[in-house]
């Protein structure tokens, strides 16, 4: 979930979509939680995106083994996932020490006639859900979802762990599992420009890991949330927020007038709906029952990604071009504390046990972790092997996903 142009603010932010050029595609998306990054030895290869598997192998391997001299991190037992679009892989990152375990390539296919050494970058993660410890990626470029058991990672083999590809719809970019586990809905962007008919929801069954249902819309859908019973899917897309009935998979509602929405996440109880409004500056706040706008809030320039607690008593909300993240009250609906972070801050996630919030940086190519007590900074990365920020290049830490199981291998 990455910004696209806005007229509305100052920096001059990435596209949204996907834009596929040759065999390459780059793309970005949301939340945020990762860890620690090194040496990147050799960059995507020659050519039309090729890349030396064996000599990268081999110093991921080693880069997995090392941590930046200045990572203060710090956290609770756990794993981070984290996309890196661009580069067609995801990081495992260990939450109590910001510890690299390895870097996973995605959905890459050989290069023809290069036997086992080359592999042809042409995809691109967009978004992450996780369930258990299934991990859900939307390959972009290829027009899939890729499913991974992640207990069954090796931390040897950077190229291409088991797999299983799900064709969807084009340009997937929003993944979302179901409260009770038993579907991935995935929104399908379509087209940069062309027909907006082509966007839509692919509805993935866990059980067969095949689509079982689709639904066309006629504007483009982005991030999606679920209600705590999963009786009723949210949608975001240009025109506004669609309310969905998953059982039917109707569309029940559309609420308009939110400013282009971008994330959207739903209270613990159900009763309350949030919403990036980037166009304005604001978070809109949706009565669930009526599906109108009960408030607003106002926090910084386009804000994107958002997140909120376990508790639902705070939200912390990423405003990319105020560099800084918005700390909500639910209770007064009003912004308590603003965080600098400068880099860009797009994707916003939480620990499991809410202690820490990690940032990840657009621009920067940074991820920042936060202690929730008080705000501070307890730690800061950067993603993609490199010693130095590192981003436009697929370095971007755009959607990361959390979980209290370390990742195989790890630390």
């Amino acid at each position: 979930m990455a910004p696209r142009d806005s007229s509305s603010s100052g920096a001059a932010w990435p596209t949204r979509r996907v834009i596929i050029a040759g065999a390459a595609a780059l793309a970005l998306a949301a939340a945020g939680t990762a860890t620690a990054l090194t040496v990147h030895s050799s960059a995507h290869g020659t050519g039309a995106g090729s890349h030396a598997a064996s000599s990268h192998a081999a110093s991921s391997h080693a880069a997995a083994r090392a941590r930046l001299t200045d990572a203060s991190c710090t956290g609770p037992t756990g794993a981070a996932y984290l996309a890196l679009p661009g580069y067609q892989a995801f990081d495992a990152v260990n939450t109590d020490d910001c510890y690299l375990v390895q870097q996973y390539n995605v959905g890459d296919p050989l290069v023809p006639g290069t036997g086992t050494e080359d592999f042809n970058y042409s995809s691109t993660d967009e978004g992450l859900a996780m369930y258990g410890d299934t991990l859900y990626f939307a390959d972009t470029g290829n027009d899939t979802v890729a499913v991974l058991d992640t207990a069954n990672l090796s931390v040897d083999n950077y190229e291409n762990p088991a797999e299983t590809l799900v064709t969807v719809g084009q340009d997937p970019e929003g993944v979302a599992v179901t409260p009770d586990g038993s579907q991935v809905w995935v929104t399908d962007t379509g087209p940069e420009t062309g027909s907006p008919s082509l966007g839509g929801i692919s509805v993935i069954s866990t059980a067969s890991d095949t689509v079982t249902a689709s639904l066309s819309l006629s504007a483009d859908p982005r991030e999606l949330a679920f209600s705590p019973s999963g009786a009723t899917a949210y949608v975001t897309t240009a025109s506004g927020l669609l309310v969905i009935k998953t059982a039917t998979l109707q569309v029940v509602g559309t609420i308009e007038g939110l400013g282009d929405p971008e994330d959207v996440a739903v209270s613990p109880d159900g009763k309350t709906v949030y919403v990036t409004n980037t166009v304005q500056g604001l978070v809109d706040v949706i009565n669930a029952a009526t599906n109108t706008v009960t408030g607003t809030i106002k926090v910084g320039q386009l804000p994107w990604g958002l997140v909120i607690s376990a508790s639902g008593s705070t939200i912390y909300v990423a405003d990319g071009d105020s560099d800084a993240i918005s700390v909500i009250s639910t209770a007064s609906d009003t912004v308590t504390d603003t965080i600098p972070d400068s880099g860009g801050p797009v994707s916003v996630a939480l620990t499991p046990d809410g202690s820490r919030l990690w940032v990840g940086g657009l621009t920067s190519g940074v991820v920042s972790v936060f202690d929730t007590a008080d705000n501070t900074l307890v730690g800061g990365f950067n993603v993609g092997y490199t010693e130095e920020p590192n981003s436009g290049d697929g370095e971007e830490p755009t959607a990361i996903v959390m979980t209290t199981t370390l990742t195989a291998g790890g630390s």
